[in-house]
């Protein structure tokens, strides 16, 4: 048998470890060690160096502490196999975990960019391939929503999209958003995630031109100067409004009070064009 000892200060340099992380094994009953007498100093022998080996491989995999004190003084072959596939599926659910924050992230991001673009430009556009519907007016129809379509996990808050719906008359009269209609979309792909039942509550925008902008609104204004804007851009391009607004939600800036929103106004074009762009002055 080896018979070689190791000082903590040795044994902590040497797998570039602090002293008190030594200690804290020893006192989780993961490692032991000899003290001499005549000095008190900690020694440690060959056997707890390969302990060590052991101890250090599994914190590296993320074990638990508790479940190494017990692989490395109690169990056999085929808990330890036990213990390490439970392991191996936490991890691989943290891996999924991270693919669909990254996902929300990326998702984000290109809402604020989109905000950031877009905002007061205005452009003539094929109808989007999402679906929509309706439900109501009232502030707890949001609940409603919520309520509905929540999931286990918070992921589905990336799948709705809140959706405002401006009949045609009261756009054409006032360009506000204060009596909006409320309602969510999916994008095609999320809308399969819905019992085929209720996907056929959802409706598809018709085919042909839409105004399209992004603005933010605070529900409050009695004309978004935005939106009225866009009203005054596409008849200065010899097009009327054929429909209504339908707006769907991007992103939210607290201290301004303001939610912004996509939009979409199906147009009727007087002569052929096949796109325009313009932007606030």
């Amino acid at each position: 048998m080896n018979e070689k000892k190791w000082t903590i200060g040795e044994m902590a340099k040497l797998f570039d470890l602090s002293t008190d992380t030594l200690r804290y094994y020893e006192k989780a009953g993961l490692l032991s060690s000899n003290k001499k007498a005549e000095n008190g100093y900690r020694y440690y022998s060959y056997d707890d160096l390969v302990i060590l080996i052991d101890i250090l491989f599994f914190r590296n995999m993320d074990l638990a502490v508790k479940d190494i004190r017990q692989i490395v003084t109690k169990m056999d072959l085929h808990e330890i196999k036990d213990v390490l596939k439970h392991n191996q599926q936490v991890v691989e659910d943290k891996i999924q975990g991270l693919i669909r924050q990254r996902k929300m992230l990326t998702q984000v991001v290109e809402h604020y960019e989109l905000c950031e673009q877009m905002l007061g430009q205005f452009s003539i556009v094929q109808a989007p391939d999402f679906r929509y519907k309706f439900v109501g007016a009232q502030a707890d129809d949001l609940f409603d929503i919520v309520r509905s379509y929540k999931k286990p996990d918070r992921c589905w808050l990336n799948q709705i999209r809140y959706t405002l719906f401006i009949p045609q008359a009261e756009l054409l009269q006032n360009q506000r958003f204060c009596q909006s209609q409320l309602g969510i979309s999916f994008d095609e792909e999320n809308l399969q995630l819905l019992a085929h039942a209720e996907q056929q509550g959802f409706s598809a925008m018709r085919e042909g031109d839409y105004l399209y902008t992004v603005t933010g609104t605070d529900y409050s204004e009695q004309t978004n100067h935005m939106l009225a804007e866009a009203m005054q851009w596409l008849q200065d391009q010899g097009n009327q409004v054929a429909g209504p607004l339908i707006g769907r939600y991007l992103t939210s800036v607290h201290k301004d009070g303001l939610d912004y929103y996509e939009i979409w106004v199906s147009i009727k074009k007087d002569r052929l064009r096949t796109s325009f762009t313009g932007h606030k002055e």
